[in-house]
C-alpha cells in the first residue's frame, strides 16, 4: 500500500465477504463492516464532526459495535479517543471535555454512563447509538459540544486516537497516537506475525489499552478476522477458557495476568485427559505478552499448553507503543530464569541514559550496563526521545532486560497506574488528612495496591473504597485501605515509602 496506512472504507468493502468480525453468535463480513462504518461516518457528519475532530467512544457490551464504532470515525477522518467503561461516568466527562470531544459513538447498554457524563459536562455530546452488532439505531443531532475539537491542523490530521494513562496531576495524562506510529507498528507485527487474511485474532484488550490496536488494526490491515469477546468472557479463568475454545484464535495477544489465569482453568495435563483437553495449540499458533513482568514459571506453563506457538515478549510503555521485541527460546524456558524484553523494533532507536544522581539530563551508555531506557522513532510520542523512567540492563548478548521502575509507576493487571493519581483522589475525601499508596505482592492477586491514610473525622477501609470506586476505574482502587495516626515520614519531611507496611 503506498503511503502511510490509514483504515479506510473502501479497503475494508474491497475484501467482501471475508469475515471481519466473528463471535460466538454472529459473524460480520468486510463487506457489511465498510457498510455499518459508513453509516456511523454519515451519523457523525450530520452531528457537523468534521475529520481531525475528536470523537468519544463507549462500549458497555463490547460486542461488535466497538470495532464497528472505531472503524467509522477513523474512516471518516476523526480521531478516537476510547473511553473505559468500568469508570465512573464524572470521570469520563471530564476526559472528553479536555479532549474537546464533538460526539458519542456508544453502544445501548452504555446510555446510563453517557447520562452520567452529560452531568459532569453540563450539557450532552451528539450522541450515535448502536446495538450489539454496529448497526445504527439513532443518529446523533447537530449540537455545539463546545470544546477546542473543531480546530483541525495537519498535525491534527495524522493522529488516529487519544489514549489515556495514569497522571501524577491526579488527572488522566492524553497521549496521541499517529497515523505514522500505527503504520510502523502494524506493519512490523503483521510481517513478524505472519498475518494473514486466514488469522483469527483474538479480541482480549479494551480500546483503552494499546494493545487493543494490534488486534483491531493489525487484523483488519491484513484482511483477518478479528475474533471477539465481551467482558464478560474475561471475568473468570473459566469463562475465558470456554470463549477460546468456541473462538478457535490464531493468535493472541493479551498480559501475562490474563495468560495464567487462562492457564490455571485448564484441565491438569496429568489428569489422563486427552491433549486437545488442556493443550490450546492448535489452532494457536501464536501468542504474544506484554503490559507486565511474566513470573518465569508461569510462562513455562503457559508454553506446555500451547506447544506449537511461537511465544513473543513485547515491551514499550503507551508513549512509544511497542519499542522492543523478543521471540522466546523454548528451550530456555527452565522456571527460573528471566526472559529478556530483546532488542528494539526495526522503527524504534532505543538507548540507555546512566542514572547518575549528579548528572540529571545522563550520558549514552555504549555497549554492557544498566540505565534509563530512551526510546525515539514513529511510534513514540512527537518523535521522541520519550524518558521511559524504565531500568533497563543491556547484556553482553547485546538484549535488553527490564528491571523497574525509576519512579513509582507500576503496573496493575497491565494497566499503568500512578499512585499520585490514586493518592489525589484518596486525600479529597473530606476524612482524610493524609494519604499514601503503594504497591504490593499478593500470592493469590499479582501486584495490588495497599492505601495508608491519617484521618480527620470518620471514615474506614470500605466507605473509603467506596469513594474511590465512584471516582477511579476498578483496577486503580486499592484492594486494602490501612489507617494510621500519622503517615511516616522521611528526615526531610516527605512520605517515607519505605518505612509503610507493605
Amino acid at each position: 500500500m503506498a503511503g502511510t496506512f490509514r483504515l479506510r472504507a473502501e479497503d475494508l468493502a474491497a475484501r467482501g465477504d471475508a469475515v471481519a468480525l466473528a463471535s460466538r453468535s454472529a459473524a460480520v463480513t468486510y463487506a457489511e463492516l465498510a457498510a455499518r462504518a459508513a453509516a456511523v461516518g454519515v451519523a457523525l457528519g450530520g452531528a457537523g464532526v468534521r475529520p481531525g475532530d475528536r470523537v468519544a467512544l463507549l462500549s458497555l457490551g463490547r460486542a461488535h459495535d466497538e470495532p464497528v464504532a472505531l472503524a467509522g470515525v477513523l474512516t471518516a477522518g476523526a480521531v478516537a479517543v476510547p473511553l473505559d467503561a468500568t469508570a465512573p461516568p464524572a470521570r469520563l466527562g471530564r476526559i472528553a471535555r479536555a479532549r474537546g470531544c464533538r460526539a458519542l459513538v456508544l453502544d445501548a447498554a452504555a446510555a446510563g454512563l453517557a447520562d452520567g457524563m452529560d452531568a459532569e459536562l453540563g450539557g450532552g455530546l451528539p450522541r450515535v447509538e448502536l446495538d450489539a452488532e454496529g448497526r445504527a439505531l439513532r443518529g446523533a443531532a447537530r449540537a455545539d459540544a463546545g470544546g477546542d475539537g473543531g480546530v483541525c491542523d495537519d498535525r491534527a490530521q495524522d493522529v488516529a486516537c487519544i489514549l489515556h494513562t495514569s497522571g501524577s496531576t491526579g488527572e488522566p495524562k492524553p497521549v496521541p497516537i499517529t497515523w505514522a506510529g500505527l503504520d510502523a507498528f502494524t506493519a512490523f507485527c503483521i510481517d513478524l506475525v505472519g498475518l494473514t487474511p486466514a488469522d483469527r485474532v483474538l479480541r482480549v484488550a479494551e480500546l483503552v489499552f494499546d494493545l487493543a490496536w494490534f488486534d483491531h488494526l493489525a487484523t483488519f490491515r491484513a484482511g483477518a478476522t478479528l475474533a471477539t469477546m465481551s467482558r464478560r468472557d474475561l471475568a473468570s479463568g473459566r469463562a475465558l477458557r470456554d470463549a477460546v475454545s468456541a473462538l478457535a484464535p490464531t493468535v493472541i495477544y493479551g498480559v501475562p495476568s490474563m495468560f495464567m489465569k487462562l492457564v490455571a482453568a485448564l484441565p491438569a495435563a496429568d489428569a489422563g485427559a486427552p491433549a486437545p483437553a488442556f493443550a490450546l495449540s492448535p489452532p494457536v499458533r501464536t501468542i504474544l505478552f506484554a503490559g507486565e513482568v511474566f513470573p518465569p514459571r508461569e510462562l513455562a506453563a503457559l508454553a506446555a499448553r500451547v506447544p506449537g506457538a511461537a511465544l513473543y515478549n513485547l515491551y514499550g510503555p503507551t508513549e512509544t507503543n511497542v519499542c522492543t521485541f523478543h521471540r522466546v527460546d523454548r528451550a530456555a524456558l527452565d522456571g527460573a530464569s528471566e526472559v529478556p524484553i530483546g532488542v528494539a523494533c526495526p522503527y524504534a532507536a532505543c538507548a540507555l541514559l546512566t542514572l547518575d544522581a549528579d548528572d540529571e539530563s545522563g550520558r549514552v551508555i555504549e555497549g554492557p550496563g544498566t540505565g534509563e531506557l530512551v526510546v525515539s522513532g514513529p511510534t513514540t510520542v512527537d518523535g521522541g526521545p520519550y524518558r521511559t523512567r524504565d531500568r533497563v540492563e543491556r547484556k553482553a548478548d547485546g538484549l535488553f532486560y527490564f528491571r523497574g521502575r525509576i519512579d513509582r509507576m507500576v503496573k496493575i493487571r497491565g494497566y499503568r497506574v500512578e499512585p499520585g493519581e490514586v493518592e489525589a483522589a484518596l486525600a479529597s475525601h473530606p476524612a482524610v488528612r493524609q494519604a499514601a499508596v503503594i504497591a504490593v505482592e499478593d500470592a493469590r492477586l499479582g501486584k495490588t495496591l495497599r492505601g495508608f491514610v491519617a484521618l480527620a473525622g470518620d471514615a474506614d477501609d470500605r466507605s473509603l473504597r467506596l469513594y474511590l470506586a465512584e471516582r477511579l476505574p476498578p483496577y486503580m482502587v486499592p484492594e486494602k485501605i490501612v489507617a494510621m495516626d500519622e503517615l511516616p515520614r522521611t528526615s526531610t519531611g516527605k512520605i517515607d515509602y519505605r518505612a509503610l507496611p507493605g
